[in-house]
């Protein structure tokens, strides 16, 4: 019976459980070890419920279980996520006479909290007659995986008041929460005592401080953690820290760096390596980079093996603006979540001309049996904005109510948004005021009603509820305050938007960014202020982009201005000579200054560069299909129906003395 047990222990730590449970269908004789080696198989196998029916007819059979069964039984608790059954086990346990077990009790803490039932560790850990480092660690990981972060933190510091010294394990844990709370100074603290036990090159430690300092926003102490213990490291937990902390921060260029590093070296790349990447592949839009990564995925064989990666994939060459590849990764995925559907529905809905495809990909979602979440909604409202498709746009809020999704903040704002910009400032409205009454909209949603407000040219409204929300003490940000500019643009009021302008800093604590500068030059322009638009460019305290260029451009075309307007224009094409809206404007200028041979001359450089202008589209939906049309298009299967109709409004305009407008008609200009 011994050799039985051993062999059947071997094979079931092995993961070969098929051959450990025809061993012990084998066996003559079964004891206490037998039993308890199979409930442990189970579990490590992940078939839980059959750990519990082994220790049923365990019990059937007249063998007693001993300290060692409960604990795997527990385990079985643990992987069903089922605290009844725990409590049940627990029942037994105390009946059997064995509660006193420190062994035990650790595992029963354990079992409690990794079920969310952490009232009822602290109560066994409470009325434990000796703890040891074990039961510590318990209750302090047990904090910190039900988001108790701070009471896993003072755990730690209880433990060591205690006499007691943790190990990597206690280490590992309560980083972790640290990192949750973005407290530093706690983070140094536990720092200072790794330092002390001499422990800061282990790796599990090590990975653990470089991640609470990243998750604190501290990625030169991440860094310097990384390069004083492991830039010699095989094992890959730290270098994927850093890599994640980097991507994480915002820093996509020296996440790439490090997986470059990580290849010169020959360490393995995992699954947590490459989704790291690829969210700085993403964040940085380096598509050539992303194709590499791509490469070395496939090679690894993770693009067909795991979802995740397939969908950071995906994210990443729809973030790099290369649909197409995106669209590849997506149909070559075997399997299909949420995820999958949401990120490609992103990525067609934030792409100009591709919305319509948005809308397409959430139908088949549904089709497909996926219930959307507040994500997919937010996402697709954005392509309902582009489009501004109102009835469909009404379509999707009421599957939102349906839903219930619709308190949701992101899906509010999305709201708000795609009514005002589909043209119905009512019905942002009803949804802002709905919002109000049932709490206190954030920072987002005021800030998507006052820019409708703004696009609607509702310039006092906008700026009122601007006051309404600072009286509210909901600070604003830098959308928040670009909307405020953009509303003082649209409704002439240029001493109001200079003020708001001036306290960004100061007031708001917001550091103006290129948008709020070109906004500025866009509200001087507009009201022909252009001395004044220059004078604001020249005294910049960041080098001015085409984007500001363009901008006063746009004023010179409005007032005529051709001087100034050829010194934008020369700013602008010295760094974007293939910008065809550029050479337009200043076209137009000379023309309508009445300088047609510029004008004529400028469109011919344009040729001669090769530039081309961009054409100009309309779009109308009828019967749920998005029907687009450019001038003198002939694609249209219907299109001899539309230009008879269009034939006809013609003549009827002019029956009615309408006269075109000629000045920017190039052909036959005389």
């Amino acid at each position: 019976m011994v050799v039985f047990n051993h062999i059947a222990h071997m094979y079931s730590k092995y993961l070969d459980f098929d051959n450990a449970l025809k061993l012990f269908d084998e066996m003559p004789q079964r004891n206490v070890f037998s039993w308890t080696v199979m409930i442990v198989g189970s579990t490590d196998n992940g078939l839980f419920l059959e750990g519990l029916k082994f220790f049923s007819e365990m019990q059937n059979s007249g063998i007693q279980p001993d300290k060692f069964t409960y604990s795997a039984l527990l385990q079985s608790c643990i992987g069903l996520g089922s605290a009844e059954l725990g409590k049940m086990v627990h029942a037994q346990i105390v009946k059997g006479g064995f509660s006193a077990h420190v062994f035990l009790s650790t595992s029963l803490l354990n079992m409690y909290a990794k079920c969310g039932e952490i009232e009822e560790s602290i109560r066994v850990f409470n009325t434990m007659n000796e703890h040891n480092q074990v039961s510590w660690n318990a209750m302090i990981s047990g904090f910190a995986s039900c988001d108790l972060h701070l009471e896993a933190f003072n755990q730690f510091i209880k433990m060591k008041k205690e006499g007691f010294t943790p190990n990597m394990y206690t280490f590992a844990s309560v980083l972790k929460a640290v990192g949750k709370l973005s407290d530093v100074s706690k983070g140094r603290e536990v720092h200072n005592y790794v330092t002390e036990l001499g422990i800061e090159s282990n790796v599990l430690v090590g990975t653990a401080l470089i991640d609470m300092y990243s998750k604190c926003g501290f990625l030169k102490e991440a860094r310097l953690v990384f390069d004083m213990n492991f830039t010699d490291c095989r094992e890959n937990m730290p270098w994927n820290a850093m890599i994640s902390g980097y991507s994480q921060g915002g820093c996509s260029k020296e996440a790439l760096e490090l997986l470059t590093k990580m290849c010169l070296n020959n360490i393995e790349r995992d699954v947590f390596t490459f989704a790291s990447t690829l969210n700085a592949v993403a964040a940085s839009k380096c598509l050539q980079f992303g194709r590499e990564v791509h490469a070395m995925v496939v090679k690894f064989g993770y693009d067909l093996k795991l979802l995740s990666v397939s969908n950071a994939l995906a994210d990443a060459y729809s973030k790099c603006g290369s649909l197409e590849d995106a669209g590849r990764v997506f149909e070559r995925m075997e399997e299909r979540d949420l995820v999958s559907w949401t990120t490609m529905v992103t990525a067609y809905a934030t792409c100009p001309w591709e919305e319509e495809k948005a809308i397409r990909f959430f139908s088949k979602m549904r089709e497909a049996g996926f219930t959307p979440n507040q994500f997919t909604f937010a996402s697709i409202l954005v392509g309902v904005s582009s489009l501004c498709l109102l009835e469909y746009g009404r379509q999707i809020h009421g599957l939102l109510c349906k839903a219930g999704m619709d308190t949701h903040e992101c899906v509010e704002s999305a709201l708000i948004d795609m009514y005002a910009k589909c043209g119905s400032i009512i019905d942002a409205e009803k949804v802002f005021g709905r919002i109000f009454n049932m709490k206190n909209p954030d920072v987002v949603s005021w800030t998507a009603i006052i820019s409708g407000y703004a696009q609607h040219g509702f310039a006092n409204e906008a700026l009122e509820l601007f006051r309404r929300m600072e009286e509210m003490g909901i600070k604003a940000n830098a959308v928040t305050l670009l909307s405020v500019l953009f509303a003082c643009s649209h409704g002439g009021m240029v001493e109001e938007g200079l003020h708001y302008f001036r306290a960004m800093e100061e007031r708001f604590g917001v550091v103006p960014e290129m948008e709020h500068y070109a906004c500025v030059v866009d509200l001087l322009g507009r009201v022909g202020r252009l001395d004044d638009a220059v004078d604001f460019i020249n005294k910049m305290p960041i080098e001015p982009t085409d984007m500001v260029w363009q901008t006063l451009l746009g004023a010179c075309r409005v007032h005529g201005d051709i001087e100034l307007g050829e010194k934008a224009a020369k700013k602008i094409l010295s760094v974007r000579p293939e910008y065809s809206a550029t050479y337009v404007l200043l076209s137009n200028t000379y023309i309508e200054r009445g300088s047609i041979e510029d004008g004529l001359s400028l469109r011919n450089v344009m040729k001669d560069r090769g530039v081309k202008k961009e054409p100009g589209l309309s779009w109308i939906s009828v019967g749920g299909t998005v029907h687009k049309f450019f001038s003198g298009d002939q694609k249209h299967p219907q299109k001899d129906r539309i230009y008879a109709k269009l034939e006809e409004l013609r003549k009827k305009m002019n029956a009615m003395g309408y006269v075109p407008e000629l000045r920017y008609v190039l052909q036959e200009a005389e």
